[in-house]
């Protein structure tokens, strides 16, 4: 769900797949968002964005280079933010599928991190919650008001953002995983 559209409290942003067979996928978007955001724009190909590489991060939002999202895509969905009072920031990918694979932003300053992206100097700045190398799919978490969303079976994580005074609940993502997804992805936030 979390890659047809990209969401803030007055603007939305259809997204553009960068895969073909996803092209579908965001079919009747724009008119859904249309009844909760008074502005909805899209990304045009030959730019590509996709939910997944997007982390909003109060008035600033994060944006993944991957495989999924292009430079064009990014640039394009920069000036839309701009133009509604948001900033962008353009962050270089480690080999991982999207940007929250490898790390959730869990409000008020903290930030889950996978090896991959612990040395990202746009990340400098955030309280880290280190996500173990064996655990590496728990990185994608979400926080809904005082609760932080876990996938369940990954105790070191778990057990760190206990320690940082945070209060998880498991969730069962098994079936999720097998298809690449994970907590993020079964949502669109705004």
């Amino acid at each position: 769900m979390e890659d047809v559209a990209v969401c803030a409290p007055d603007l939305a942003v259809v997204a553009a797949p960068a895969a073909p067979s996803r092209a579908g996928e965001t079919g009747g978007v724009a008119e859904l968002l249309a009844r909760h955001c008074a502005r909805v724009e899209r990304i045009e190909p030959p730019g590509t964005l996709e939910g997944g590489d997007v982390m909003m991060v109060g008035k600033i939002f994060y944006v993944g280079l991957s495989a999924r999202t292009n430079r064009a895509g990014f640039s394009r969905f920069a000036a839309l933010l701009e133009s509604a009072g948001y900033g962008a920031i353009a962050v270089p990918m480690p080999p991982t599928l999207h940007l929250k694979t490898g790390l959730s932003y869990l409000e008020d300053g903290w930030l889950l991190v996978d090896s991959g992206f612990a040395a990202h100097e746009e990340f400098r700045d955030f309280r880290r919650i280190m996500v173990d190398p064996s655990e590496r799919y728990a990185a994608n978490c979400v926080r809904v008001n005082a609760r932080v969303l876990v996938p369940a079976g990954y105790p070191k994580t778990l057990a760190a953002i206990r320690a940082a005074g945070l209060d998880p609940i498991e969730l069962e993502m098994s079936e999720f995983r097998k298809i690449d997804g994970g907590l993020s992805c079964l949502s669109l936030r705004f």
